[in-house]
């Protein structure tokens, strides 16, 4: 047994795990695992899920597909304030450079919880918690030995939780297949940008997911990157032979969120700003 599972939280989370599963055996629910090629069908609604497992195709008729890769932190507001990224290989992302207390690159820009690399709900309230700590100091409300001694149990409980990350990550992966699909895949939805566009703007010259913007428009449309931001990165990584930190991320647009004309329209100015 991995030794992330040896303290009590590893052991109550894997316990979770077979709980859950038990559950679903109970319910009679049909549980198929590693599947692929998997294909929704259906016009204007889904109509059937399609996929192969263990080599034997399969057909389900549903009109409900939920779909679910993992998780990965929201990038949009670091990186718009200019805070440094590094890439996570373990979690296949990119998270914001933080050092022990949460401070970012940015003086003043302090990130706690899974915005900074998924940790989890309780992890992230010992890394809020932490984080305060250090935002109280910052403020001269706390000398570093008060603040160092506010923040030790939020530490001890917060190194138990991150204990089982490493087993979790590993074991919970997503499959190349989502992060480098075929070329067929449609990886940015807004501007029906296929896989293979991606590839072949690579082989002309195209060095990473910004200059993909020009040749193809990826990356901007409402969503702004945040559907396929990550795997557009994945693709030049892959067709370049290069590792994900060389290549980057995209730039990011105000507004972090679409606006309508109107919601701009009716913006009160401050005369005096």
């Amino acid at each position: 047994m991995p030794r992330a599972l040896l303290g009590s939280v590893g052991r109550a989370t894997l316990l979770k795990g077979f709980l859950l599963q038990a559950q679903i055996r109970a319910s009679g629910t049909e549980w198929f695992r590693h599947v692929t090629d998997l294909s929704v069908e259906g016009e204007a609604a889904v109509e059937a899920v399609r996929f192969t497992c263990h080599g034997r195709e399969q057909r389900i008729a549903t009109g409900l597909v939920a779909l679910h890769e993992g998780i990965i932190p929201n990038q949009q507001i670091t990186r718009s304030l200019g805070c440094a990224h590094q890439w996570d290989a373990a979690q296949r992302c990119f998270r914001p450079a933080l050092d022990d207390w949460g401070n970012t690159s940015v003086p003043g820009i302090l990130v706690a919880g899974d915005g900074g690399g998924i940790v989890g709900a309780r992890a992230a309230g010992h890394a809020g918690r932490i984080a305060a700590a250090e935002a109280l100091r910052q403020l001269g409300r706390l000398d570093g030995a008060a603040r160092d001694e506010l923040a030790e149990p939020e530490r001890t409980g917060l190194a138990a939780q991150l204990a089982v990350r490493p087993f979790l990550d590993a074991t919970f992966a997503p499959p190349p297949g989502v992060l480098r699909p075929a070329d067929d895949v449609m990886v940015c939805r807004c501007e029906a940008v296929r896989a293979g566009a991606v590839r072949d703007v690579v082989a002309q010259g195209c060095l990473g997911p910004n200059q993909a913007k020009s040749f193809l428009r990826a990356g901007m449309g409402p969503c702004q990157g945040r559907m396929c931001g990550p795997v557009v990165s994945e693709l030049i990584a892959e067709a370049r032979g290069v590792g994900l930190d060389e290549v980057g991320y995209f730039r990011i647009r105000p507004p972090l969120k679409p606006v309508t004309v109107g919601e701009l329209a009716g913006v009160t100015l401050d005369a005096e700003a």
